[in-house]
């Protein structure tokens, strides 16, 4: 059964499901044998629609996924793909050159190597985890990431008035581009001047319109959502 983007993205739907158009045309280049590993996946949004394709997913977060992601697959009938399991970005018990794919989303902005000091959620951190990701990869191997980014000036008040630049980092095109050095090609996408999380679908159905037909031209840089492939 087709899932609603609502159990594979969560939260302001509308918006970050356009990574899922991004990556649409290199997942459909994969075979459906390829090792793929989640991460960061808590509720297993990411990982359902990856077994919904017929893939075997590895389904990771830092202390596992919760009781509501095996749920979800349980009902989606698709809990046989998948195989659920901690993961430490930071110390990975997972074979290096062993990945075909490694895919997340809204991950990179809140890592920290010691997740009892706020202060190591840094650049340092976030350069370790994606050397990390690099060495899991085969050659060839792909990487998938959707995150946070600075956005326009209006995201930034919005951030700033709800306290939320403490407790995340959003990235600039330059710092993304930065951290996929190692790759041997690295792509994003921006997308995303206005919000779809409001209460009144309609309005995010008109917020997203409005992101996708009349405001893509404004610069990257306005723009709230990255989404990437990085190529080994």
């Amino acid at each position: 059964m087709p899932a609603p983007l609502k159990d594979i993205i969560e939260w302001d739907v509308l918006n970050w499901a356009e990574a899922l158009k991004v990556w649409q045309p290199v997942i459909n280049t994969l075979p459906r044998d390829s090792k793929i590993l989640a991460i960061g996946e808590r509720n297993g949004g990411l990982s359902l629609w990856l077994a919904l394709q017929g893939f075997r997913v590895i389904c990771t977060d830092r202390t596992g996924p919760t009781e509501e992601a095996i749920k979800m697959h349980q009902k989606y009938g698709v809990q046989e793909l998948i195989e659920y399991r901690s993961f430490n970005i930071f110390n990975s018990d997972i074979p290096e050159n062993t990945i075909d794919l490694v895919i997340m989303k809204s991950v990179l902005g809140g890592l920290k190597s010691n997740y009892q000091d706020k202060s190591s959620r840094n650049n340092d951190a976030r350069k370790l985890a994606i050397q990390n990701i690099y060495k899991l990869l085969k050659a060839g191997g792909l990487l998938l990431t959707a995150d946070n980014m600075q956005g326009s000036v209006p995201i930034q008040w919005l951030r700033n008035r709800y306290n939320k630049q403490a407790s995340w980092h959003y990235f600039s095109l330059a710092e993304m581009n930065a951290l996929m050095a190692s790759f041997s090609s690295s792509s994003t996408h921006a997308f995303g001047i206005l919000p779809t999380s409001f209460s009144n679908q309609p309005l995010n159905a008109l917020s997203h319109f409005a992101n996708k037909y009349l405001l893509q031209w404004l610069p990257a840089t306005n723009k709230y959502i990255g989404i990437t492939v990085a190529r080994k």
